[in-house]
């Protein structure tokens, strides 16, 4: 009784491997990117002074001459 097995080549093992790799990569930025809008969007939310057009930030100002 015979018994095949099938044995890729090291080209075939080292793309699959590349491929994982990449896939990895891109979930770990899309996390990280997920995390940074997160925080820049809480940042917005709770800044002690939300833009306004024409106006400036501060909490003090000069006086007016």
């Amino acid at each position: 009784m015979a018994v095949a097995f099938f044995i890729p080549d090291q080209a075939t093992l080292l793309r699959e491997a590349e491929q994982k790799e990449q896939q990895i990569l891109r979930m770990r930025e899309t996390q990280w990117r997920l995390l940074a809008t997160v925080v820049l969007e809480t940042l917005r939310l709770y800044s002690p002074c939300p833009p306004k057009v024409g106006r400036k930030c501060g909490k003090y100002r000069k006086p007016s001459q």
